[in-house]
């Protein structure tokens, strides 16, 4: 299979690589020596990723930004292991948000939320305007659906989050101005909604790496093929099949139902290649065109996660 998308992916220890799919090789671009589990976000335009982990041995989470387009990784935050998050980028891509939480064992250790550009990373604390002490906020973010807010909840991280007020914040990088909302919280779903003239702002979704992306479907990135996932009443199995423009079907495998079905597509490399799931932990390609089907690279097989 001839595949120029390169593919990223992280090991456990930390190992930051570029894999090529054609050659069956991948390049070294980091070394962390991180001692447990690494955490990866990517921005919308393809171009940033964002990583964390702790080296073996220390004490602060790393805070990561790799630049797809000159190949280059810099070290954008550290904070102790305690309060430390994983990062959002804005859904222009412009920005990086990292909210942490102050360690009662690290006085010296600064809370707070934090915006990065992304390009420069220039940083920019936000003063929420709350009433709950500095020294105790604990934030969880969300961008609104149109990339002009930031939203952001604002509770104590000393007290049970249901037990204490719960304060909505919105902040507009363009006017850098806050105001307070509206929330409101979902206890069949567990989800939080802001709210402003009594109406739910629309979310954006934040994008996982590709390895933990699990889409019922998606088209490929001109169009040619949709892939889908197909269930029968009453059938024991998934089912995961390609169409082309002119409606004619090809099935790709089959998953039974214990694995849940969702599980099988990872995404499009390119117009031909899909990336398929096996089970929860094995990855396939899937060349539409010809009907092949590859394993991927022996490391990134594997791999803590990977992206494309």
């Amino acid at each position: 299979m001839r595949i120029k998308t390169p593919v990223y992916f992280m090991r456990r220890e930390g190992q930051f690589l570029k894999a090529d799919l054609t050659n069956q090789s991948s390049k070294h671009l980091a070394e962390h020596g991180f001692g447990n589990g690494v955490s990866m976000t990517q921005s919308a335009n393809g171009r940033w990723i964002s990583y964390l982990g702790v080296r073996a041995g220390g004490t602060r989470m790393q805070y990561w930004l790799f630049d797809r387009q000159t190949d280059s990784i810099r070290l954008v935050y550290e904070h102790p292991t305690f309060g430390a998050r994983a990062p959002s980028f804005s859904p222009d891509s412009k920005y990086l948000v990292i909210g942490v939480s102050t360690d009662p064992r690290r006085p010296d250790a600064e809370g707070g939320l934090f915006l990065f550009d992304a390009a420069t990373l220039r940083r920019t604390k936000l003063k929420l305007p709350v009433s709950i002490p500095e020294k105790e906020i604990g934030t969880s973010t969300m961008w609104s659906e149109d990339g002009s807010e930031l939203l952001i909840l604002v509770r104590s991280m000393l007290h049970n989050g249901y037990e204490v007020p719960i304060e909505y914040l919105s902040y507009r990088p363009a006017s850098k101005s806050l105001e307070k909302v509206a929330g409101r919280f979902e206890s069949q779903s567990a989800r939080r909604a802001f709210l402003r003239n009594g109406k739910e702002i629309p979310l954006f979704e934040d994008l996982l790496p590709r390895s933990a992306r699990a889409p019922k479907s998606e088209d490929s990135p001109g169009g040619t093929w949709h892939a889908f996932v197909e269930n029968k009443a009453g059938s024991e199995q998934y089912v995961l099949k390609i169409r082309n423009r002119n409606g004619m079907t090809k099935t790709v495998a089959g998953i039974g139902v214990a694995y849940c079905g969702h599980m099988l597509i990872s995404g499009w490399l390119d117009e031909d290649h899909l990336v398929i799931r096996h089970r929860f932990d094995q990855h396939l390609v899937y060349e539409a065109s010809s009907g092949k089907m590859a394993e991927l690279p022996g490391e990134l097989k594997t791999s803590e996660s990977f992206t494309w």
